[in-house]
């Protein structure tokens, strides 16, 4: 049985004999071809279809191939689409105008088969490398998260099991002088009651700290599983944000910054946990790292409501704020203010490519220097309805 290929590639041409053309010569390598004859309908496609790879004729009515090259190019979620030209315009300013708008390639007409699959199988290479490129720089991405995730559980969970361990040390040497005193039958009545007393007090400490330990581990268990595996589950929203706070809690208690949510109880949304939960992550240590580095107490708000099977989550600081500037530079891979400082540029670009890849959604930024930053997400409450 042959396998279908998981690559698709749009045809855009308005003369139905050349799309015919095309697509007998693609069809033995088992693309999936998708073929339109016009730019509105293949904009259209592009709404509900991924593509990997668009072959598109210059001279068509309404929308030329210009046209709709310009328009995928200034869209972001489209912009990454490798566009080849199959046109008869070969002067050499019309090579330049379709190079600059973007155009990574041209064929001329009449087409020839073997020009045509060596230019396809060129392209559809260089995807692939960006893709596993990309993929390799998530995992890392996630597990230099995951490790400062360890590191924060440990630190705190470090500090009421220490506690414990004093207070059983202590507890043990008042058990001993007890016991030395029974055996040589000196334990008078106030002074076995002020140990009881003391034995008590012991063991609710270690209770209230064992029941600590206990919550932070488990939301440590919750979040670091879902990141480790891109579960489609459902799961309480409120819940789940509290869960990523408890892990994240000794950075706010260290810096005194403070979280507030606005989301209302038993709000269930079925989508990828671990995905929204590494996108909370690095909007709040995108916070902690710029937003607040000048502040002495910042403060987080995150707000949620949901619309015709859409969630929209507002995340907002009270930080210092990006100038027009920083907010356009934001989701790019590699960007930095604080480069050499420990920041590495990721963060928000791997947010955006999540919430649009993964959560099929949007993530746009509102800010304003000295006034705060907001993101604002918006993503399917249920992942498996359209």
């Amino acid at each position: 049985m042959i396998q279908r290929s998981t690559t698709t590639i749009l045809l855009v041409d308005d003369n139905q004999n050349n799309l015919d053309v095309l697509k007998c010569y693609l069809k033995p390598h088992h693309y999936n071809v998708c073929a339109v004859t016009c730019g509105n309908k293949a904009l259209k496609v592009l709404d509900k279809v991924n593509v990997d790879l668009i072959l598109l004729d210059i001279i068509m009515p309404e929308i030329d191939g210009y046209q709709i090259c310009k328009i995928l190019k200034d869209t972001p979620r489209h912009a990454h689409i490798p566009i080849i030209f199959v046109t008869a315009k070969v002067e050499p300013e019309d090579l330049r105008k379709g190079l600059s708008l973007g155009a990574i390639d041209y064929i001329t007409k009449p087409v020839n088969e073997d020009v045509v699959i060596a230019r396809v199988k060129s392209q559809l290479a260089q995807v692939q490398k960006l893709r596993l490129e990309r993929d390799l720089m998530k995992k890392e991405h996630k597990m230099a998260e995951l490790g400062k995730l360890v590191a924060d559980i440990t630190h705190e969970v470090a500090s009421p099991l220490g506690t414990m361990m004093l207070t059983v040390d202590h507890i043990q040497e008042q058990t001993l002088i007890i016991k030395e005193a029974f055996e040589h039958k000196c334990l008078d009545k106030k002074k076995f009651m002020v140990y009881m007393e003391q034995l008590t007090k012991a063991l609710e400490h270690c209770k209230r700290n064992t029941v600590r330990a206990s919550e932070i581990m488990l939301s440590f268990k919750e979040v670091a599983v879902d990141q480790c595996s891109q579960r489609l589950i459902e799961f309480d929203l409120r819940n789940y944000i509290e869960n990523i706070l408890a892990i994240l809690k000794p950075k706010f208690n260290d810096l005194g910054h403070e979280v507030f949510l606005d989301i209302e109880e038993d709000l269930i949304i079925n989508t990828y946990p671990g995905v929204l939960s590494q996108v909370i992550t690095n909007l709040i240590n995108n916070s902690l790292m710029h937003a607040f580095k000048d502040k002495k107490i910042g403060e987080i708000r995150m707000i949620a409501s949901v619309a015709n099977n859409q969630v929209y989550l507002r995340y907002s600081d009270n930080g210092v704020g990006m100038t027009l500037a920083q907010q356009q530079q934001a989701f790019d891979k590699f960007y930095t203010t604080e480069a050499g400082k420990g920041g590495s540029g990721l963060g928000l670009g791997i947010c955006k490519e999540l919430v649009e890849d993964t959560l099929d959604g949007t993530i746009s930024i509102e800010s304003k220097e000295g006034a705060g930053t907001v993101f604002i997400l918006s993503f399917k409450k249920d992942a498996n309805l359209d």
